[in-house]
């Protein structure tokens, strides 16, 4: 311990105090001098770093400032060069703790109750950061989605429907609407014939192209088609797109292996009225779930709602009227050939009471989903807002107590 003895085999002295300074116990291979008057401790080049278990005295690299002949007031002088004044410098960026260090022999300086402080510093520094992902990059024109409010939940699909009643009476929105109950009423036949592995193709005029018969190019691209969107579905984890195409791809082995071309050609008629029905649920239902962002779904399923909910409630009260007076049973076609209801009759005989009555309970079955479904999605939303209101209302903990905006404690 030769280098903790000054000039003439005398002990340190102390720059605070001037006593001299003793040699720490406690830790021997540091080559510290500690003062037990003034609580400060000098180490030799390398024996800070030894008493913190670092390998140097400073963690990270002093900045180095131009030479300058000021002298601060407060500046001790090192007790190893005479006539050396020692500098502040950071053990560790940014926040320190700070030292006193020599510019000459690079011994330090520092009080005793800084040593657990740079203990705590290396050991934040040693630890391992967490992981963070990368952020997706978003187009900045694409909206972000955000969840339905516990209002817009439990009002949206209500009043769209109730909206749609009420506007029914009027004749103007039944023109202006005519076009989109036609589409889906083209497209329902189309579905049903696609079901049964038959090649269609739905026309927006009230017209299907349908060629009956099997096809397996029909039935191989639904399948595949299928398959794609439950594929899609498990990677985005929508239970929509696993249970829809699944659905679908039940009525497609069912359609297409167990019915003969005569029950096909039923179920196909029977699926125009039925998709206005079907698919106007539908239009609803989606009204609830989550689209790709660049589908700028956050603003065309309001859309997709009053369309939906128009078809459904218009559909419905129809078959409703056409129960009551079976003399509003559209009997007639478009373009003048037989309706799909005298096709139902002579071919397929079905009498009035059975049409009305499955397209009344069609109607009745719909309108029970929407309703199960508007149900559950107010309950999440419910269940969303309260989490919310229970995070604002827990105070946030603090180190050393709860204060208010004043700084004093609750």
């Amino acid at each position: 311990m030769s280098e903790l003895v000054g000039v003439g085999g005398t002990s340190l002295a102390c720059p605070g105090c001037a006593r001299p300074m003793t040699l720490r116990a406690a830790d021997l291979s540091a080559a510290a001098l500690d003062c037990p008057h003034c609580a400060l401790v000098w180490c030799e080049p390398g024996g800070l770093g030894r008493l913190v278990g670092h390998s140097d005295d400073l963690l990270d690299e002093a900045p180095v400032s131009p030479p300058s002949m000021d002298v601060a007031l407060d500046a001790r002088p090192c007790p190893r060069c005479p006539g050396v004044c020692l500098d502040r410098v950071p053990f560790a960026l940014p926040r320190g703790p700070w030292i006193e260090r020599c510019p000459y022999c690079a011994g330090t300086l520092s009080p005793a109750s800084a040593l657990p402080l740079m203990r705590e510093a290396l050991a934040r520094r040693r630890a391992p950061r967490p992981v963070v992902e990368a952020p997706v990059a978003l187009d900045p024109d694409v909206p972000r989605w955000r969840p339905l409010s516990l209002r817009q939940a439990a009002l949206a699909v209500p009043v769209a429907l109730l909206a749609a009643l009420v506007l029914r009476a009027f004749t103007l929105p039944s023109l202006l609407l005519w076009g989109v109950r036609v589409s889906l009423h083209e497209l329902g036949h189309a579905s049903v014939a696609w079901a049964c592995s038959w090649k269609a193709l739905p026309l927006p005029v009230g017209l299907t192209l349908i060629f009956p018969g099997r096809s397996w190019t029909v039935f191989v691209g639904m399948l595949a088609a299928v398959l794609g969107l439950v594929g899609i579905g498990v990677m985005r984890r929508s239970a929509a797109l696993v249970v829809g195409p699944a659905l679908f791809a039940v009525a497609l082995f069912i359609g297409t292996f167990a019915l003969d071309l005569g029950t096909q050609e039923m179920w196909v008629t029977f699926g125009g009225c039925g998709g206005e029905l079907v698919y106007g649920a539908a239009l609803v239902l989606l009204f609830h779930h989550r689209m790709p962002d660049r589908s700028r779904w956050d603003f065309f399923r309001w859309a997709a709602l009053a369309l939906g909910a128009w078809v459904l409630v218009d559909a419905s009260m129809f078959w409703r009227g056409c129960a009551l007076d079976w003399s509003r049973i559209p009997w007639d076609g478009s373009f003048g050939e037989d309706g799909d209801m005298t096709k139902l009759r002579d071919q397929h005989h079905w009498d009035e009471l059975k049409i009305t009555g499955r397209y009344v309970t069609l109607a009745k079955l719909c309108l029970g989903v929407v309703g199960v479904w508007w149900a559950a999605h107010l309950a999440a939303a419910w269940r969303r807002e309260r989490l919310s209101g229970e995070r604002r209302d827990t105070p946030r903990s603090q180190p050393g107590g709860a204060r208010t905006a004043r700084g004093t404690p609750r």
